[in-house]
This record gives structure tokens, sequence and C-alpha cells, in this order.
């Protein structure tokens, strides 16, 4: 016998995926019926799937198309997918945007570290949900236990110094972002350096500029702002991405 929201059920309805967590998920952006770099989210996604056991015998694309042609009305919006072992779930909304011309207010975050599992864009979501509930500010910048930063609670970490951007490195197990890796192929592209590896809280503190990448990001990144009592500017190198990224999108529809 079980009991769910009022109601008495002789069935379980719930599976384990609801109660541990152990699914996996994939958060795009899309316009005009295009999702941008579904490819690469799909991908991903199936690493993710094979790396927990789940069994893999869908065909992502036909479903996906099908689903998303029966919100023809929607123009921008975002689009979830979520799998388990036992469970597959679809999501479409009307996207609102995470847009912030003034920059953003960030913090580190407290009390909590960085998720082992990080590289898992899983279920078991809580760190994050925990560490976003005492944020001072839009983002919190997270730290491991040797006191590196890793990344933000929804998004990639970027900073910028010395002309350089810098970036922690994958092997922190920080989640491969898709954008992040975007972000990384254009600013090469534009002859900016970038460099991956482990830094520290005063690396970030002595920065020049601060943003983050996330696929909900219209512009594929936030610019910071602020950070505790420092404050940053929107550097010519953080303009330029914004354009070339806003520019690969057009040239994708």
């Amino acid at each position: 016998m079980y009991y769910l929201n009022g109601r008495i059920e002789k069935e379980e309805i719930l599976s384990n995926d609801f109660f541990y967590g152990e699914s996996i998920f994939e958060t795009m952006y899309g316009k005009k019926m295009k999702i941008f770099f579904l490819e690469e989210h799909l991908e991903r996604l199936k690493k993710s799937m094979e790396f927990l056991g789940i069994s893999n015998k869908i065909d992502f694309y036909k479903l996906i198309d099908e689903f998303i042609k029966q919100h023809k009305e929607i123009d921008e919006f975002i689009f979830k997918i979520q799998v388990s072992s036992e469970n597959l779930y679809m999501k479409l909304e009307k996207f609102q945007g995470r847009e912030a011309e003034k920059g953003i207010e960030v913090s580190f975050v407290n009390g909590l570290y960085q998720n082992e599992l990080g590289f898992l864009k899983s279920g078991n979501y809580l760190g994050n949900i925990m560490a976003r509930k005492n944020l001072k500010g839009f983002e919190g910048i997270f730290l491991n236990r040797l006191g590196q930063i890793t990344e933000g609670t929804i998004s990639n970490l970027f900073f910028i110094k010395n002309d350089v951007i810098y970036t922690p490195s994958l092997d922190l197990n920080i989640l491969s972002g898709i954008t992040r890796k975007i972000i990384i192929k254009l600013a090469k592209i534009n002859e900016i350096e970038v460099q991956e590896g482990h830094f520290y809280r005063k690396d970030i503190e002595e920065a020049e500029a601060i943003f983050f990448t996330n696929s909900l990001m219209k512009k594929g990144l936030l610019w910071v702002s602020k950070l505790g009592n420092l404050e940053f500017k929107k550097v010519e190198k953080i303009h330029k991405l914004e354009k070339e990224y806003l520019k690969m999108l057009d040239d994708m529809i």
C-alpha cells in the first residue's frame, strides 16, 4: 500500500530515480523549432547514460523532433529531457531569457564543496540547490576541498587577467559545459588565448573580469559586475565573445 499526494495506491507509482536522483538531464535553448547544439547535448547525455548503466535504445532525434513540432506556436523556447532506467521525461516551455546588461552579482559558496560527481548532469542536484539558497547575488563560485575554484552552481566559470582567459580544467570533476566548449572555441578562433588549469580564490579576486557560461544565457554568458566587495567591468573580450556567439546562433537558424 502506498500514499501519494492524498491518494492511496495499491502499486508503486514512483521509481528509484525519483527517490535517489539516479537520472541524467539536459537543458537546451531553441528558436524557430531549432534546438541549438542538439548533437552536442545528446552526445553528453548518452555518455552519462552509459556511465550510469542506463540502456540506450532510444531514437532521441526522432522523439525530440516529433515533440517540438507539437509546439510550433512557441518561437523561442527551453527544452529539457531527463532520462533514467525507468522513465523518459521531456518539457518545452517559453524562454524567458537570462540576460543582465548591467552584469550580475556573485559570491563564493560557503559551507558546501564542489560535487565529486559534478561532471554528471544528474538529477542529484541537492548540493547545487542548497548552495543557491544561501547566495548573495545571481550565481555562486564553488571551491573544492583543496581550495581550488571549480564552477558555478548552474554554470561554468571564466576569468580574464593580462589579456588571457582562464577557466578551471575538466579534471576537477566539473561539468563539461556545451557553451563552455563553444566559448573556448570562439576565443581561439579570434586569437584570444585561453588557459585551462587549477586556480584559487586569490586568482579570481585579482582578475580584471569574470563571466559564467550556460546554454540558457541568451548571449552564451553573463558577466560579473560584483563579487563581494570587488567590482568588475565588462571588458572588450566579453563584448567580442557575446557578438560571435550570437552570430553563430543566427547562422544556425
